[in-house]
C-alpha cells in the first residue's frame, strides 16, 4: 500500500480535501511510522549516497541508521558528533569537511519501497495510520469535531500501535 492509499482513506473518512491537506498527511504519516518501534516490519538495508554542500538526501522509508561509512574505506562516522538527521537529510558537522561529490555507504532499517522508491506501507498499518492522521487533524480543528471523536481516533491509534507491535 502507498502513502498516498493512507492519505486518501484518511481524507475520505474526515470528510475533508485530499489535495489541501495532502503534504501534511504525509508528513503525519512519517511521524507516525518513525515513531513505531516495532522492528518486525523493517528490513536492513544499504545504499551509496553522494554528499552535495555537506548534506545527503536519505532514501525514502529509512527508520533507523545503522552506520555511516566513507565508500571504498572503514571510516565510520558517529552520530550527533560528525553528523545530525534533520526529517529525511544526513548533514556533516563542518569541521568533518565532506567535500561535493564525496561518497557514503548508508547501512539503516527501513521498510519496503517500490522501483520508483516510494514506501510500501504495511497493509495492517493502514487503519493504525488513518487513526493517527485523524487524531492530529480533530486535534487541530477541534472546535468542528469536539474533544471526544478526536479521543477515539488517539484512542484507535494507540490500541492499533500496540497491535501492529
Amino acid at each position: 500500500m502507498k502513502i498516498e492509499d493512507v492519505i486518501a482513506a484518511a481524507a475520505e473518512e474526515l470528510n475533508c480535501s485530499y489535495e489541501n491537506n495532502a503534504l501534511w498527511f504525509e508528513v503525519l504519516v512519517n511521524q507516525a511510522i518513525r515513531s513505531h518501534k516495532t522492528m518486525n516490519k523493517y528490513i536492513r538495508k544499504s545504499t551509496n549516497l553522494t554528499v552535495q554542500d555537506s548534506k545527503v538526501t536519505l532514501p525514502s522509508g529509512w527508520f533507523k541508521v545503522l552506520d555511516v561509512i566513507l565508500c571504498n574505506t572503514d571510516e565510520r562516522y558517529c552520530p550527533d558528533i560528525d553528523y545530525t538527521i534533520q526529517g529525511d537529510t544526513l548533514i556533516f558537522d563542518s569541521a568533518v569537511g565532506m567535500p561535493d561529490g564525496t561518497r557514503i555507504v548508508f547501512h539503516y532499517y527501513g521498510l519496503n519501497t517500490d522501483k520508483d522508491d516510494n514506501i510500501i506501507i504495511p497493509d495492517d498499518w493502514e487503519r493504525m495510520l488513518v487513526a493517527y492522521i485523524g487524531w492530529k487533524y480533530t486535534r487541530r480543528y477541534i472546535n468542528d469535531f469536539g474533544m471526544g471523536v478526536m479521543q477515539n481516533y488517539q484512542r484507535e491509534y494507540q490500541t492499533q500501535k500496540l497491535a501492529n507491535v
